[in-house]
């Protein structure tokens, strides 16, 4: 790909993890393949992406800290984001919400590949720090001694590039930090003690025959594919919705003195919107009503998608 063995191998972990993270969250089989690797050329990503485009900032930190860039067009974030959020993929671009998204997937993507460096002897926790939508005016004079790897993936049976730029600086951290991963195993070493080349051992005098231990191949076990896991099962999973009248705060002395037919005043007037929760997490406001002789909740408002996607999680 690139010609350099730690930057391959980079790239390589940074499109299995991608692939395996992106599928399973999206429930779309996603593969990372890397397409090119070159100088920055403006005119080879406005080729493939419409201008303006989103540009997220990803620091690495660890034994030597590098950082990565990635361009985005913003109607990828926008598909992601929304199937992120068990939607069709087909919602128009909304910076506001599409652009936490779609550094929410990205720093699960690099949670991932920080897990599988780690197992590798690499320290390098990856963070999404900033999403920014740009016309590119300022970052093609930028980045103009830097490197990048075009990068494709089919998603909702279109061809979609992302661009992952890296400047000489995080280069040289990385080959000198991944340099390792991947190198020719070298053949294993005699058994020799105290500097002695090895002789056959002899039993009274005779010879005896000594070669190596053959043992069988091992097979690598991998998990199983991602795009068999199906998000719909998800959906039946119970979730505890608790609706909150009001707050009070008390005493120990107050709290004591409560008998039958104390009245306790909560900090909400009548009328009000009460305040719903899924989680213990706060997901909506509603007005109660009686339907059926029954207390009843009708939703006014709700928080973001986002929101409501992280309230759906554990604490």
């Amino acid at each position: 790909m690139t010609g350099t063995k730690s930057l391959d191998k980079f790239i390589e972990f940074f499109n299995s993890n991608a692939s395996g993270v992106i599928t399973t969250i999206t429930n779309q089989e996603i593969i990372f393949t890397t397409k090119k690797y070159s100088d920055f050329d403006f005119q080879a990503v406005e080729a493939k992406i419409p201008i303006p485009c989103l540009l997220i900032n990803i620091n690495f930190s660890g034994n030597n800290d590098f950082h990565m860039q990635v361009i985005v067009a913003k109607e990828t974030a926008a598909a992601l984001a929304d199937l992120m959020m068990l939607g069709t993929g087909d919602a128009e671009y909304l910076p506001e919400e599409h652009n936490d998204g779609l550094q929410e997937l990205l720093n699960q993507v690099l949670g991932s590949l920080t897990t599988e460096l780690d197992a590798e002897g690499v320290t390098a926790a990856g963070t999404a720090t900033e999403v920014q939508l740009t016309d590119m005016e300022i970052q093609r004079e930028f980045f103009v001694d830097h490197k990048m790897i075009e990068t494709a993936f089919t998603l909702l049976e279109k061809e979609t590039t992302i661009f992952l730029i890296l400047d000489p600086t995080s280069l040289k951290t990385l080959d000198n930090s991944f340099m390792h991963i991947g190198a020719d195993s070298a053949p294993p070493a005699q058994a020799n003690y105290g500097g002695v080349p090895d002789k056959p051992k002899q039993t009274n005098g005779e010879p005896v025959s000594v070669s190596r231990a053959a043992f069988a191949d091992i097979e690598e076990v991998r998990p199983a594919n991602a795009k068999n896991i199906n998000l719909d099962n998800l959906l039946e999973i119970p979730l505890p919705i608790t609706v909150e009248l009001g707050r009070k705060e008390m005493r120990i002395k107050e709290v004591l003195e409560l008998g039958q037919g104390s009245v306790i005043e909560l900090n909400k007037l009548a009328g009000d919107l009460v305040d719903l929760q899924i989680n213990g997490k706060p997901f909506a406001k509603g007005e109660v009503m009686v339907v059926d002789e029954n207390y009843a909740i009708r939703i006014v408002s709700l928080i973001s998608r986002e929101e409501r996607i992280r309230t759906l999680g554990p604490e």
